[in-house]
C-alpha cells in the first residue's frame, strides 16, 4: 500500500520536531523579551537560508506540482531530538521531507502524493540548491577537526562552551561526521562571548587537554557541564580523562594556549560574526542552531558541487582551497531582524552586562580607599597609609616594589602601613593564578614570603611553581592546593577587583597614599608623595591629634569614589598576616 502524504508527514515530523526555543533569526542564547511570544519558533531550510540572506530553491521535488522526478525508497535517519524522518537514499529528499515551512504546506495541499517507485522519463535527481555568497575562512595548522583529512565539505563552527545552542550544534556535528565519514570535516573555533561565564577558561581547558591528546573528550564533557567551569570542575574532568593534572593546570594558569583562542576570536571578528553558534560550510555562512535534517540538505548540495570540482580536475586535497579562491573577504551581513532585536534589548534595563567604563581618580583629590581587611604590613597606627593595586605579572608593579616601595616599607615599618589589593589584568593570563597563590599562602600566615617569591620569579608561572614555593615556605601542601581551588578565595579576589573598579583604577600598579592616587610607576614619584604625606601627618600630630587617628582626620572630607558606592571603611575583618620579610626574599 502506498503511504499517504499525511502519514509520511506524521512519521517524518512528529510532535515537537523542528521546534527550537531561542529566536532563530538571531541565533543567540538569549531569553525572550517580555514583548515576544513564548511559543517555539519553527526552523528549516527556508528559515536557515533566510537567516543567511540566501535564496533556497527546491528543484525537481515530487512534493511540488511542477516536479516529474521520483521519490526514492525511504530509510529512517536520526534527527535532532531523536526523531525519525523519511530520507531518500541520496539524502537530499530526506532533508526536504524534514524541513517544515513551504514544503510542508505544499505537501498538505497535494493531499495523497505518495512514495513513487517508478522513475518517470526526464526525471532528475532531487536536490536542495543554495545560492549564497561564500566567505574566506582560513584554516590553521593547529586546528582541532573531526572527520576526513581530504573532505569534500569543510564546516568551521565558532562556539562558546557556555552557550547551550552551541552544545546542541555539536551534537548534530557528531552525527553528521558519523553519517558522511571522509567526505566531511568539522573544525572547532573558539569564540568566547562576554556574558557567558568563564568561557575563555573552558576553551583553554579544551586546548590544554588537546595538548595531551584528549581535546574531543574534554570538548564533549565541557558542553555537558552546562556552563559550570570553576577550577574544581576542570580539575575533576582532567582526572576523569586520566590527564597529567599538574601539567593541565599549569597550561591553564600560564595561558599556554591563550594565543590560539585569541587568534580564533580575531578571525570571528574579522568575519563579522555577532552571534553563536556560527558555522561556515565551505565558506557559506549559517548562523544559529539548525536541526540535523537541514544540515543534510546543505551538505548534500555542497558534496554535489565538490564532485563537480573533482570532475574538472581539482585534486581532492585541494577542494576547500578551490572554494576559498573565489570567496569574499568582506564581513557577513546581519541576520534578518537582528538589528531590530539588538535595539529592542538595548532599550531595556539590565538585559545584558554593561562593559566597564572606569572614571580614573582625580590626582588632586583624596579618596577613602583604606587598607581595611587587605593583606598588610607595617604598624596599624602608622600616619601614612598606602593601598597598592598589584598584578604579579606586571613588569611595572615589580619594578615599583623592587626599586622603591618595598625599600621604603621595610625601612619605615612604624611610619608606613601598606595594604595589598590584587588586580590581575586580563592581558596577563598567569596573574590570576599568582594572585590566588598569594591569598592561599596568606591563609597559612605566609603571604609576604609567597609575595616575594612571585615577584622574583622569572619565566612562565603556573601551579607547579606555586606548589614549589609553598613547599619552600613549609606550608601544608594539601591545604594549599585545596585553597587554590576554593571558590571562597576567588570571591576574595573578586572583591579586590570590584574595589579597583569603584576606585577607578584602570591599570597596574595603582597606589592610594592617604587617599591620593598615583597611577603607574615613575621612579621617585612614590617617595616624593610619601614625604609630602609624612609632613601633613606630622602637622596633625603636632596639633594634638592622636597618632592612630591621623589618617582618619586626613580623610574626613574625602571625595566619593569615582565609580560610586560607599566609602571604604578604615578597618574590616582582619586577614591572616605575617611579618614583612627582610629585603632579599622569604625568611
Amino acid at each position: 500500500m502506498v503511504p499517504t502524504t499525511m502519514r509520511i508527514l506524521r512519521e517524518a515530523i512528529p510532535a515537537g520536531f523542528l521546534e527550537v526555543g531561542e529566536p532563530l533569526w538571531l541565533g543567540l542564547d538569549t531569553p525572550l523579551g517580555s514583548g515576544q511570544s513564548s511559543q517555539p519558533q519553527r526552523a528549516g531550510v527556508a528559515q536557515l537560508v533566510e537567516r543567511n540572506l540566501a535564496k533556497v530553491e527546491v528543484a525537481s521535488s515530487s512534493l511540488v506540482s511542477r516536479s516529474k522526478a521520483p521519490i526514492h525508497l525511504l530509510r529512517p535517519a536520526r534527527l535532532a531530538g531523536g526523531a525519525l524522518a523519511c530520507l531518500g537514499i541520496g539524502r537530499g529528499i530526506g532533508a526536504r521531507l524534514g524541513l517544515g515551512g513551504c514544503l510542508v504546506a505544499a505537501a498538505l495541499a497535494l493531499g495523497n502524493v505518495g512514495c513513487q517507485t517508478e522513475t518517470k522519463p526526464g526525471g532528475t535527481e532531487p536536490r536542495v540548491r543554495i545560492d549564497a555568497e561564500r566567505y574566506r575562512v582560513d584554516l590553521f595548522e593547529d586546528d582541532h577537526a573531526l572527520g576526513g583529512e581530504q573532505p569534500l565539505v569543510t564546516v568551521v563552527v565558532f562556539t562558546d562552551y557556555a552557550c547551550p545552542p552551541c552544545g546542541r550544534t555539536w551534537q548534530v556535528m557528531d552525527h553528521l561526521v558519523e553519517d558522511y565519514g571522509a567526505d566531511l570535516r568539522v573544525v572547532y573555533r573558539a569564540y568566547t562571548v562576554p556574558g557567558f561565564g568563564r568561557g575563555e577558561q573552558a576553551a583553554e581547558a579544551a586546548y590544554a587537554a588537546g595538548a595531551q591528546g584528549k581535546f574531543w573528550d574534554m570538548h564533549r564533557r565541557l558542553f555537558a557541564q552546562g556552563g559550570q567551569f570553576d577550577r574544581p570542575t576542570l580539575r575533576a574532568l582532567a582526572e576523569e580523562l586520566g590527564l597529567d593534572v599538574p601539567r593541565f593546570l599549569d597550561d591553564i594558569d600560564t595561558g599556554s594556549h591563550s594565543g590560539q583562542r585569541v587568534r580564533h576570536r580575531r578571525q570571528a571578528k574579522a568575519l563579522g560574526v555577532t552571534g553563536l553558534p556560527a558555522s561556515f560550510v565551505n565558506g557559506l555562512y549559517l548562523p544559529g542552531y539548525a536541526d540535523e535534517a537541514a544540515w543534510h540538505g546543505v551538505i548534500d548540495e555542497e558534496i554535489r558541487r565538490a564532485r563537480g570540482l573533482l570532475a574538472q580536475g581539482t585534486p581532492r586535497a585541494q577542494v576547500y582551497e578551490a572554494f576559498m579562491k573565489s570567496a569574499s573577504t568582506k564581513q557577513v551581513g546581519s541576520a534578518p531582524g537582528e538589528q531590530a532585536l539588538r535595539e529592542e534589548l538595548a532599550a531595556k534595563p539590565n538585559v545584558s552586562a554593561t562593559p566597564k567604563r572606569l572614571t580614573p581618580p582625580d590626582p588632586s583629590k583624596r579618596y577613602s580607599v583604606r587598607v581595611g581587611d587587605a593583606l598588610a604590613a607595617g604598624a596599624e597606627d602608622a600616619p601614612v597609609e598606602i593601598v597598592m593595586f598589584f598584578d604579579f605579572r606586571c613588569p611595572f608593579c615589580r619594578r615599583a616594589w623592587q626599586q622603591e616601595l618595598g625599600v621604603l616599607v621595610r625601612s619605615q615599618p612604624e611610619g608606613i602601613r601598606l595594604g595589598v589589593r590584587q588586580l590581575p589584568l586580563e592581558i596577563h593570563p598567569e596573574a590570576r593564578g599568582a594572585a590566588l597563590a598569594g591569598l592561599a599562602a596568606a591563609r597559612q600566615g605566609r603571604f609576604w614570603g609567597m609575595f616575594d617569591a612571585l615577584v622574583e620569579h622569572e619565566g612562565p608561572l603556573g601551579r607547579s611553581d606555586f606548589m614549589a614555593y609553598a613547599k619552600a615556605l613549609e606550608l601544608d601542601l594539601e591545604r594549599f592546593g585545596s585553597d587554590l581551588d576554593d571558590p571562597g578565595l576567588a570571591e576574595q579576589l573578586a572583591a579586590d577587583v570590584a574595589l579597583a573598579d569603584r576606585a577607578g583604577v584602570t591599570g597596574t600598579p595603582g597606589f592610594f597614599i592617604n587617599g591620593r592616587y598615583i597611577s603607574g610607576f615613575n621612579p621617585g614619584a612614590l617617595s616624593r608623595m610619601i614625604e609630602e604625606e609624612q609632613a601633613v601627618a606630622q602637622e596633625r600630630i603636632d596639633s594634638g591629634i592622636p597618632r592612630h587617628q591621623v589618617v582618619d582626620a586626613i580623610l574626613q572630607d574625602a571625595a566619593p569614589l569615582p565609580g560610586g558606592g560607599s566609602p571604604q571603611p578604615a578597618n574590616g575583618i582582619p586577614s591572616p598576616a605575617d611579618g614583612l620579610p627582610p629585603a632579599g626574599g622569604a625568611p
